[in-house]
């Protein structure tokens, strides 16, 4: 049930776990783009590392927003505020992966994207 609530938390709120967990997750993760995505090697190799800096970047960002949200002191600008940094990251990510990926690529990414997340919880209620 811990492991349960940790991935959720990973995979919904950006919280990051102990590191062996999270490269477990990168890796499947990985595994599941290339696949969809039909990635060959040398976009793998140009990809992941772009894509791995965004993942980072997002989390911190949603983290920030978690705790905005749950500050006493919390301003609904400062969260419109970082709500516009998440897609302010997007876009930048999204100029990032067009200059390595084809545009249809791009947009399976977005379903692969949502697809892993439904495929892990489902692991994890089985």
């Amino acid at each position: 049930m811990n492991k349960l609530i940790l991935i959720l938390s990973l995979i919904f709120c950006g919280i990051s776990i102990n590191a062996q967990d999270d490269n477990k997750i990168a890796g499947i993760r990985k595994e599941y783009i290339t696949k969809e995505l039909a990635l060959t090697s040398s976009e793998v190799d140009a990809f992941f590392p772009v894509y791995n800096e965004y993942i980072h970047k997002k989390r911190e960002t949603r983290r920030s927003l978690r705790s905005e949200k749950t500050s006493l002191d919390n301003s609904v600008d400062k969260i419109i505020d970082i709500e516009q940094d998440l897609i302010d990251l997007q876009r930048e990510y999204l100029e990032k992966f067009r200059k390595i990926l084809p545009e249809k690529k791009i947009v399976q990414l977005l379903e692969a994207e949502k697809k892993f997340k439904t495929m892990m919880v489902q692991r994890l209620k089985d």
